[in-house]
């Protein structure tokens, strides 16, 4: 009987051992699917003795032999620094080497990596590219990141519908901030009818959550249904996602600041934000800044160089009036020297905005 124990446990301890040295022996030969399970073996430390530096090797020699696990686990341990230096562009080659193959995983995070420029270039094409082979694979992330690109009209043309499109579909998931940004849509007033009431009860949850967007859509909806209580409470959810990075906000947080609303009229305020806002505000902030410049406020000084210069913004994003602001400048010499040339010049382009083919024509 003893005997019998003896050679049961001499088999049980001695063909791992033989297992383990056929593997390794395998791994040497080129053999790539040994070369990645020996690597397993030696990052987990199950069937030999923990070493994740000898994985590393194994990982990077199979992913050399076109391993697409391989690839994945090298990126990995680059990506982290295990057992050697991080190094985010070596991770990155590796991630779209295995997305390149068609690893999942690896395609969302070299679609991430393209969008933040981390160990590549950032590129919004390309990572556009990518969110969509992922997207077309029901990956909700990609979902919410394809709504993001129709609803800001990045690398694709700005399209409401095909982002309520694909935020709908992330909802149905319960992604909390394709919420946000779903109810973002019905406040927004930009190719879907406003529903406030449906944003309020899509935000709910966002908002609880704390989703930095979902203050933006919380004071829209404030702002919806106007009273002195209401502006209070919009001027507070903007200024916190005005804090928390939210462009949308910061717009109609600077109209409050502006027009008094739910604050004190806080000009200075209301001009730092303004001239941060993209070109499409020029017209209507540029003419605002260039009336109080030219006439001055208890907080603003006359100076009528700045008022020329916001005038010239908004004339040169086609607003009349500010080209006939500056027309009349140039005209009567206020506060400049009188330059007829000028004065002609503003006049004539207002006249173009105005009648766009007569304009043409004159041409």
């Amino acid at each position: 009987m003893k005997r019998i124990i003896v050679f049961i446990v001499s088999i049980l301890i001695f063909t791992p051992l033989v297992f383990s040295q056929n593997l390794e022996q395998k791994a040497k030969n080129g053999n790539v699917q040994a070369m990645y399970d020996l690597a397993k073996e030696y990052y987990s430390g199950i069937g030999r003795l923990e070493n994740k530096a000898n994985a590393l090797v194994w990982f990077e020699r199979a992913a050399n032999k076109n391993h697409i696990e391989s690839m994945y686990r090298t990126a990995q341990m680059y990506e982290k620094g295990i057992t050697t230096n991080v190094n985010l562009r070596k991770a990155f080659n590796f991630y779209l080497l295995a997305a390149e193959k068609g690893h999942e995983a690896s395609q969302l995070i070299v679609a991430q990596k393209l969008e933040k420029g981390e160990g590549v270039t950032k590129s919004d094409s390309r990572a556009y590219l990518w969110y969509r082979v992922s997207a077309e694979r029901k990956e909700v992330l990609a979902w919410r990141k394809m709504g993001d690109y129709f609803r800001d009209g990045k690398v694709v043309m700005k399209d409401h519908i095909q982002a309520k499109f694909w935020y709908d579909k992330a909802v149905q998931e319960n992604d909390l901030e394709s919420k946000s940004s779903l109810a973002y849509l019905y406040v927004a007033n930009e190719g879907i009818a406003p529903k406030p009431s449906l944003a309020k009860e899509l935000n709910k949850e966002p908002l609880q959550k704390q989703i930095p967007l979902s203050y933006f859509v919380e004071g829209m909806i404030n702002l919806y249904d106007k009273s002195q209580e209401n502006d209070r409470k919009a001027f507070e959810n903007l200024s916190r996602a005005h804090s928390l990075g939210i462009s949308q906000a910061d717009y109609p947080l600077a109209m409050m600041y502006f027009r008094g609303e739910g604050t004190r009229r806080n000009l200075p305020k209301a001009f730092e934000i303004m001239e941060t806002l993209p070109m499409q505000y020029d017209s209507e902030v540029g003419y605002l800044m260039g009336k109080t410049y030219q006439q001055g406020d208890e907080d603003i000084d006359i100076e009528i160089n700045k008022a020329i210069e916001s005038y010239k913004k908004a004339a040169n994003a086609n607003n009349v009036e500010a080209c006939l602001e500056l027309e009349k400048i140039y005209t009567q010499g206020l506060g400049v020297r009188k330059n007829l040339k000028e004065a002609r010049l503003w006049k004539n382009k207002a006249f173009s905005i105005e009648n766009p083919q007569l304009g043409q024509s004159k041409k």
